[in-house]
């Protein structure tokens, strides 16, 4: 019986040694965790922001590209009016010329 609790004197300390390296085990694995989740919820943020700033960079884009169309278009209206005010020209002078 004495042994027994000799025996117990000497598992008692060690089982507490080891409740306790478990409990700051645990808190450091828990730190850890909040530390992940932190970085992580960071990354999630600058993703979601390098999303915003490529929608808002590809509606410039189709911003600039109407208005290129456009531009484009606006330069083959004025250059068929040209033409038709130089061939209006040509003609004037012809029938200038023919008198």
């Amino acid at each position: 019986m004495k042994s027994l609790v000799k025996l117990g004197a000497v598992v008692l300390p060690l089982v507490m040694l080891t409740a306790c390296a478990n409990t700051e085990e645990m808190d450091a694995l828990k730190s850890s965790v909040e530390t992940a989740q932190s970085t992580a919820d960071s990354a999630m943020v600058a993703a979601r922001n390098a999303q915003s700033t490529a929608d808002t960079a590809q509606r410039t884009a189709t911003d600039a590209e109407l208005a290129a169309m456009n531009a484009q278009q606006a330069a083959v209206d004025a250059q068929a009016q040209v033409d038709e005010c130089c061939a209006k020209i040509d003609r004037m002078f012809e029938k200038a010329m023919s008198k």
